[in-house]
């Protein structure tokens, strides 16, 4: 009587071990996705650096564009009025570049034409995984002024600005 008693309570205690491990398969399925998910992901994220070391001509284009766009957004500042620019620069230019142009950066004071600035140099400063921070030297009859700029390679704006006054006059020629 108590063998036939071990035997079922062994197999009814088989069958719960059967079970519980039947119930964990689909909790298992899930895991493993997520995991080949993240494999794939890390797979295309090292594929992405490898392209980019492998190949910088790619990078050199998104550069030489933003370069591009830079010079016509330092252009548009020098060229148009500070009460233009939340119209002009909108495609150009971030909210926050607008408002710091027009309310921080504009003239408080404007004696009847404006300076004629020209820009002197524009040289790239760091290179960031999709921005780039550039130095832009514009001069004037009167003074240099220094634009540091970031521009997003991704959103294709100028998304940070400050203008630093140079003491002195800027040669180009050192």
């Amino acid at each position: 009587m108590k063998v036939p008693r071990l035997v079922i309570v062994l197999g009814l205690l088989l069958v719960i071990l059967i079970g519980v491990q039947i119930n964990q398969l689909s909790t298992l399925d899930h895991q493993q996705k997520q995991a080949k998910q993240a494999l794939v992901q890390a797979k295309q994220s090292h594929g992405k650096i490898k392209q980019i070391v492998a190949s910088p001509s790619d990078k050199q284009a998104d550069v030489k564009q933003a370069t591009q766009k830079v010079t016509n957004f330092i252009n548009t500042i020098n060229q148009k009025s500070s009460n233009d620019y939340g119209s002009v620069l909108k495609n150009q230019a971030t909210t926050k570049v607008i408002n710091t142009l027009s309310q921080v950066l504009a003239p408080s004071v404007t004696f009847g034409t404006q300076q004629n600035f020209h820009i002197v140099t524009i040289t790239l400063n760091r290179v960031f995984t999709s921005e780039l921070e550039y130095a832009v030297v514009v001069k004037s009859e009167t003074q240099s002024v220094v634009y540091t700029l970031t521009f997003d390679t991704d959103e294709q704006l100028v998304t940070d600005l400050v203008r630093l006054p140079l003491k002195g006059a800027y040669d180009n020629e050192k």
